[in-house]
C-alpha cells in the first residue's frame, strides 16, 4: 500500500459484466409531475447586482415542498452572496434540495456569479449545496462564475468548492450536465457518497470546468458513476478525481465501486485522471494534454485498488504518461496512445502487484527515456518495495529507441515479471 504522500505526485470477463449497467445513462431522471418555477416570480433580478441567492432558495423550496419540479431562471448574471451554509458548516448561496431540477436557459445566457470578498480565513465554501440525502436533482444549462480572482488573499482555498452535493448525506439519482463553472475556490464540481452510504446513480457530462484551484471534478464514496464528455483545464490539482477509501477504519476494501470516466478533455492540470482506492473503474477514451505530474495516476491509500481499465486514452506532453503506486487486485493499461512522456511512459512505484500494459503506442519525447520504469520511493525501506504480477507485452516504440530504455527496473525485490516484445514502429 502507498504512502499517504504520495497521493499526489476488469479484467476480461469482469470488465465486460461489471460495466454492462453503466452503459446506461447513469442518471436518468424519474419520471414526475412536470411543475416549474421561475426564480424571477420570487424576486430574482438577473441584473449583476445585490444578492439573488435568496431567491433561488424561494423557489428551489417552493418545488420542494410541491413534490419535486424544475426551477428556471433564464437569460442575465444572477449575483450571489454567501450566507451561513446548512448545518452551519462555513457558506453557501443556496442548497438545491431533493426532487428539484435547476436549469437555465443556456451556457452563454444564465450566469451565476459569486460576488466579490466572500471568503474569509478557513471559509468553507459551497455555492451550490445541499443538505444530508440529496435524491432525484440535477443541474443543467448555466454558467457558474465563481469568480476566485475576487476573493483577494483567499483566492487559492483547497477546501470546498463551488457546486458541492452530497456532503454529510450522499447523492442518489443525481446529474450535473452542460454547466460551466470558472475560477472555483476548491473543487470546481463534487458529487459525494460516504463510507457505508455510497452515492448511486451519479453522473456529470457536457461540463466546462477551468482554473479551479485545487480539483476540477471529484467524486467519493460511489456506486454507479459516469464522468463523460467533460473538459477540464488549468485545474490546481488533479483534473478529475474519484476516491474511495475508508480513512477511519483502514480497511483494505475499497469503498467507490462501478465508475466510467469517458471521453473527457483534460489540459494543463497537476494530474490528468486520479483513480485512489477505487474498484470495478474504468478510464476510456480520454485526452489529456500537458499535465504537470501525470496523464493519469492510480494510487492506494489503505482500500485495494481492483478491476481498474485504463484503455484507448491519449495521454500527451506530461513528465509520466500513467503512473501505479501501491498493490492492486488486478488493472489493465491497454491500447493508449502515450507521447511526449520525459520521464516514463508508465511508472511503477512503491509496492505494486498485478498489473498488465499491452497493446500501448509509446512516443517518449526522446530515444534514452524508459518507456516502463520501475521505481521505489525508498531503496533503503525495510522490508524492501516490491514489483510482482507485472505483464508487458505487443508495446510499440519508436524505431532506434534504445534497448535499455525499454524497461528500466530498479526494483531488487521482485516475482513474476513477464516482459515480452516491444514492436518497433515508424
Amino acid at each position: 500500500m502507498s504512502d499517504r504522500s504520495t497521493r499526489r505526485m476488469f479484467m476480461g470477463t469482469a470488465l465486460a459484466t461489471g460495466f454492462a449497467a453503466l452503459s446506461m445513462p447513469a442518471c436518468a431522471q424519474r419520471n414526475g409531475p412536470a411543475r416549474r418555477f421561475d426564480v424571477q416570480d420570487f424576486g430574482a433580478l438577473g441584473d449583476g447586482k445585490g444578492d439573488d441567492g435568496p431567491a433561488f432558495q424561494r423557489a428551489i423550496d417552493a418545488a420542494a415542498a410541491a413534490g419535486g419540479g424544475t426551477v428556471r431562471f433564464g437569460p442575465g448574471i444572477f449575483a450571489l452572496r454567501l450566507s451561513p451554509g446548512p448545518g452551519g458548516n462555513g457558506g453557501a448561496a443556496f442548497t438545491l434540495r431533493s426532487g428539484v431540477r435547476l436549469e437555465g436557459a443556456d451556457r452563454a445566457r444564465s450566469v451565476l456569479r459569486l460576488a466579490d470578498g466572500q471568503l474569509g480565513p478557513g471559509t468553507f465554501l459551497r455555492i451550490i449545496a445541499s443538505e444530508g440525502t440529496l435524491e432525484n436533482a440535477g443541474l443543467s444549462d448555466f454558467t457558474l462564475d465563481a469568480n476566485r480572482t475576487g476573493q483577494g488573499e483567499f483566492r487559492d482555498a483547497s477546501n470546498g468548492g463551488a457546486i458541492v452535493l452530497g456532503w454529510g448525506g450522499r447523492c442518489t439519482n443525481v446529474s450535473v450536465e452542460r454547466v460551466t463553472v470558472r475560477g472555483a475556490n476548491g473543487q470546481g464540481m463534487m458529487l459525494l457518497g460516504a463510507v457505508g452510504n455510497p452515492g448511486r446513480a451519479l453522473r456529470v457530462a457536457d461540463c466546462l470546468v477551468e482554473r479551479a484551484s485545487y480539483i476540477g471534478i471529484q467524486s467519493s464514496q460511489f456506486d454507479g458513476l459516469v464522468i463523460e464528455r467533460n473538459t477540464v483545464t488549468d485545474c490546481v490539482d488533479n483534473g478529475i478525481d474519484v476516491y474511495g477509501n475508508d480513512d477511519a477504519n483502514h480497511s483494505i476494501i475499497a469503498t467507490s465501486h462501478r465508475g466510467v470516466i469517458r471521453g473527457n478533455v483534460i489540459r494543463r492540470c497537476g494530474i490528468g485522471i486520479f483513480l485512489e482506492t477505487v474498484a470495478d473503474c474504468q478510464a476510456v477514451e480520454n485526452d489529456v494534454t500537458d499535465c504537470r505530474l501525470a496523464g493519469l495516476r492510480i494510487n492506494r491509500i489503505n482500500g485495494e485498488p481492483r478491476n481498474l481499465l485504463v484503455a484507448r486514452n491519449r495521454f500527451a506532453g506530461s513528465p509520466f504518461g500513467v503512473a501505479v503506486g501501491g498493490d492492486t487486485g488486478g488493472v489493465e493499461i491497454r491500447d493508449n496512445t502515450i507521447s511526449g512522456f520525459t520521464t516514463a511512459g508508465v511508472q511503477f512505484t512503491y509496492n505494486v502487484s498485478h498489473i498488465t500494459v499491452a497493446g500501448n503506442r509509446f512516443l517518449p519525447a526522446k530515444p534514452t527515456v524508459p518507456v516502463v520504469l520501475g521505481q521505489p520511493i525508498d531503496p533503503k525501506r525495510d522490508p524492501q518495495e516490491q514489483l510482482a504480477f507485472v505483464t508487458l507485452g505487443q508495446n510499440s516504440v519508436p524505431r532506434g529507441h534504445r534497448a535499455d530504455a525499454m524497461f528500466v527496473n530498479n526494483y531488487k525485490r521482485q516475482f513474476m515479471i513477464d516482459v515480452g516484445r516491444f514492436v518497433p514502429t515508424r
